[in-house]
């Protein structure tokens, strides 16, 4: 198994957000309501019950929280992925609430599909981790119907979360991670799991100085050390690479302050909500065919 589909098989967004078996429904609550908690701007954006009646596919859609969404608001729903324990248990989580859907195993960027099969594309935070994400973009053109959606979220390259979270305070704290004696301390400030501070550990000691760089460092600082591929798109560069579709929209979403102190109460303040519009970590394409 190749060493993307291999890390995307053993952690799914979700994992983390729960200490529930995998599977249960109480894993799954957990995460369903964590996910809309954290980012409440999800349900802004997919707007899932315009969807009725319509056909959906969820490109990526790993355990298929989002795909519970339009499902129980009557879209057709299809959720393709590469991880099987993800479809699994998207599978597992629609038949335990009676819910109809067509699951598939497949790649974003080769859509086993005919053209024009469906309404909606949905891709929310998987593209950016393919090599090929102007293809998977070519693809979801391929598949749509004229005057279908696509709607996609690729991290946010001019975002608070790049520049300040990422590339400042975790290089940071990740070059301390060097000194004897002080990944204790960088837990308590960070409130990382011990765990992920050692696979840190292990990435400084097997890269040295060249850890630190930008495109390696992005890659196992968004979701998790490990990750092989994360990429980040100005707002220019994601029009760019949208334009075989006659409309297209970008705006931005989410200042991911998590790891500051106090970050879900200031998150919610006005402030922080004129801020995301500018500087969110989420950039969102609206475009149609």
């Amino acid at each position: 198994m190749e060493t993307r589909q291999a890390f995307w098989t053993g952690y799914q967004p979700g994992f983390r957000s729960s200490r529930h078996a995998h599977g249960s429904p109480e894993f799954f609550r957990e995460v369903e309501e964590h996910r809309y908690r954290l980012e409440p701007h999800i349900l802004e954006a997919a707007r899932f019950e315009e969807w009725r009646d319509r056909d959906v596919l969820d490109a990526g859609c790993g355990i298929a929280t989002d795909g519970v969404q339009f499902s129980r608001a009557g879209a057709r729903y299809t959720g393709l992925d590469e991880s099987p324990v993800a479809l699994e248990l998207a599978r597992r989580r629609f038949a335990a609430e009676g819910l109809h859907a067509h699951f598939v195993s497949g790649s974003v960027s080769s859509l086993p599909f005919p053209d024009a099969s469906f309404d909606l594309v949905y891709s929310y935070g998987v593209i950016h981790h393919t090599p090929e994400t102007v293809r998977a973009v070519h693809e979801f053109h391929r598949v749509l119907r004229p005057g279908g959606t696509a709607l996609v979220m690729l991290y946010h390259r001019a975002s608070l979360n790049y520049y300040v979270n990422i590339m400042l305070l975790r290089r940071c704290l990740v070059g301390l991670l060097a000194v004897p004696g002080v990944a204790p301390l960088v837990a308590r400030a960070t409130g990382e799991p011990p765990e992920l501070l050692e696979a840190h550990r292990a990435l400084l000691r097997q890269h040295g100085r060249a850890y630190l760089r930008a495109e390696l460092f992005l890659s196992n600082n968004t979701d998790g050390p490990g990750n092989p591929l994360s990429k980040a798109y100005t707002r220019e560069e994601a029009s760019r690479m949208f334009s075989d579709f006659g409309d297209a929209s970008t705006h931005v979403r989410f200042l991911n302050l998590r790891v500051w102190p106090r970050g879900d109460r200031l998150a919610a303040t006005r402030l922080a909500r004129r801020l995301e519009r500018r500087f969110g970590w989420h950039l969102l394409v609206t475009a149609v065919k």
